[in-house]
């Protein structure tokens, strides 16, 4: 009798937001054997197509090689059309913009959005800069939504908006461990 060779099952799950988008690839486990002994191997994959972006040990090691190769691929895809994003103008002229009028009166603040900014000390949880309850802040998950992070209060913090969108669909961990170029930790830490 012949024995037949078992593919392990993979499992897979969509990712969703950053450069991953909404749902195009997916996060795969797959059991496998290393020294000897179980473990689990990392995937990103596309599955439409059948491909493998980027493979590894770990969960986040594994979304960072596939985060890397898509945006390479996304440059090089701009660089080849002929855009130039460097030269790209304002996107309404400034005769457009709305103008806020002193002593308009303003959309009151949530609860939920004013525990967020208040456990947050009033600052940015990333770079420290002072933040206002009125003012342009976001409130940020340390865990992104696009990896399964919920909207626990825990996994909720005040994020400027600067941070916020250089954080992308990274986890806080791994923002704050990738050593930014603006990262500022010299930020003087304001009462509220």
């Amino acid at each position: 009798m012949v024995s037949q060779l078992t593919v392990p099952a993979m499992r897979h799950r969509p990712i969703y937001g950053g450069v991953f988008g909404k749902g195009r690839y997916s996060l795969a486990t797959m059991p496998c054997i290393a020294n000897g002994l179980h473990a689990v191997r990392y995937m990103v994959i596309e599955p439409r197509a059948g491909s493998v972006l980027a493979q590894a040990g770990e969960k986040l090691e594994a979304l960072a090689n596939a985060r890397r190769l898509l945006r390479a691929t996304s440059a090089l895809a701009l660089q080849q059309s002929g855009h130039d994003l460097g030269n790209q103008g304002a996107l309404w002229p400034s005769l457009e913009m709305p103008v806020l009028v002193p002593g308009a009166r303003r959309r009151p603040v949530s609860r939920r959005r004013r525990e967020i900014f208040e456990r947050s000390r009033c600052q940015c949880h990333y770079c420290g800069t002072g933040l206002t309850l009125e003012g342009k802040w976001h409130v940020e998950h340390m865990v992104p939504r696009a990896l399964d992070g919920g909207d626990q209060p825990i996994n909720l913090v005040a994020a400027c908006v600067k941070c916020n969108l250089a954080k992308s669909d990274r986890t806080a961990l791994e923002f704050v461990t990738a050593k930014l170029p603006d990262y500022r930790d010299d930020a003087p830490i304001r009462p509220c």
